[in-house]
């Protein structure tokens, strides 16, 4: 039995130069493709986690407006950088106030007697950011609007016994 001949190849001398070149220009790609697809969702996600923080931010001075835990003009003030009870420490210029969000409520007269439809736009300050990528959203609800009467609380017997507020 005869075994077949083995055709031997010639190979041209910069061949294998040229398929270890294409290998690595091939991996080098992949590789700037993957960390570019990685910045680009990196940005994405900044961008969402801010502007929920402005939704989320915006839902809570409405409810505070509604609960009648602050006025339209406390709104149309700087913001003193309170969320309900939670003092920020970040983000403070030497004021004391938060420099990152300013906030602007307009308030219109409806048709419904005894509602307001309020609007509530929060903004954020760009700061060393672009306009482009500064965010500002603005909530509509309609409520009741009412002046903060201390004399409307009447005292509570549960609440005697406690410390004053900033003692």
């Amino acid at each position: 039995m005869r075994r077949p001949k083995r055709v031997a190849r010639r190979r041209r001398p910069g061949a294998m130069l040229f398929e270890v070149l294409l290998s690595l220009a091939l991996f080098v790609g992949a590789g700037t493709l993957c960390l570019s697809v990685t910045k680009s969702l990196a940005a994405a996600l900044q961008r969402t986690q801010r502007q929920q923080e402005a939704i989320d931010l915006a839902r809570s001075k409405l409810a505070e407006l509604e609960a009648g835990l602050t006025t339209i003009g406390d709104l149309r003030g700087e913001w003193s950088g309170a969320i309900g009870s939670i003092e920020p420490d970040d983000d403070l210029d030497g004021s004391g106030r938060s420099s990152r969000w300013s906030f602007g409520v307009k308030t219109t007269r409806t048709e419904f007697r005894g509602l307001s439809l309020v609007e509530l736009t929060v903004s954020e300050n760009t700061g060393p950011l672009a306009d482009s990528e500064a965010f500002s959203v603005t909530l509509r609800q309609l409520m009741t609007l009412r002046e903060i009467d201390p004399e409307m609380y009447q005292s509570d017997e549960l609440l005697e016994d406690l410390p004053e507020a900033g003692s």
